[in-house]
């Protein structure tokens, strides 16, 4: 980042936020770890599809730990400009493996 570029900054929704403690496990943690490297690099992860034309949205994956099955982040990159603009973590969901046991 230059030094005339806006920083960008990267919230967790309070949807988000909320389903962190049912997963358990450091879930929040990981999530917050994820907000400092999506701050310095905002197109981490893989681009979806969105249902609404320019909204610029990704997924990633934060592997599992000893105590957390591993997530599945989705965010959303606002950017308009000047970019680089507003990162929002909309969704929080375990890794579901075919026979696997997350419940959420």
């Amino acid at each position: 980042m230059t030094g005339d570029q806006q920083p960008v900054v990267a919230e967790i929704t309070s949807e988000a936020r909320s389903r962190c403690p049912a997963i358990g496990g450091g879930a929040l943690e990981a999530v917050e770890s994820l907000c400092a490297e999506l701050e310095k690099t905002p197109t981490l992860g893989r681009r979806a599809l969105s249902a609404v034309g320019d909204m610029k949205l990704y997924t990633t994956r934060r592997e599992a730990t000893d105590t957390r099955p591993a997530l599945t982040v989705t965010y959303v990159y606002d950017a308009p400009p000047p970019e680089p603009g507003l990162i929002r973590i909309a969704l929080v969901s375990p890794v579901r493996f075919a026979g696997g046991g997350a419940e959420i």
